[in-house]
């Protein structure tokens, strides 16, 4: 799961998390909350961030969710990314969005909110599933308007 507020910006080089490629967005990222300017610090994107739950002083007592999973299954170049936010460790909305990957494109762009999580988990996915297992990481660029 990831935190909602959660802006991922890229793969993030530290393996904080013993199983990394298990998070929700499919690696661990680097990033920012979009309630806060500044970088999250490596200690809060370990356990809150890319997590979820968080409990920071940027997430307000009130919100939609808590934290939102992601699953992506591909049938040729489309893929289909299912989405389950939860609150209070309970689905509160689920969906999907699909993702042309021959144009590099949603072609059903999610909420504001979803769309950062969302592209960090396409990202991620691409990546593991087109480079070789020991293959350095690197950033995957989706098309924007």
């Amino acid at each position: 799961m990831a935190c909602p507020y959660f802006i991922p910006d890229s793969h993030h080089e530290l393996e904080l998390w013993p199983h990394r490629y298990r998070l929700s967005l499919g690696d661990g990222f680097t990033g920012h909350c979009s309630l806060c300017p500044t970088p999250c610090d490596d200690e809060t994107l370990r356990t809150q961030c890319n997590i979820g739950y968080a409990a920071c002083e940027h997430v307000p007592a009130e919100r939609p969710y808590d934290a939102v999973r992601f699953l992506i299954a591909s049938r040729g170049t489309l893929l289909r990314v299912q989405f389950a936010c939860e609150r209070a460790h309970l689905p509160s909305s689920v969906g999907e969005l699909r993702f042309d990957q021959s144009s590099m494109n949603w072609l059903d762009p999610p909420e504001p909110q979803l769309l950062s999580l969302a592209d960090a988990a396409i990202r991620a996915w691409i990546r593991r599933a087109t480079l070789p297992v020991d293959a350095p990481a690197v950033d995957v660029k989706i098309a924007t308007d």
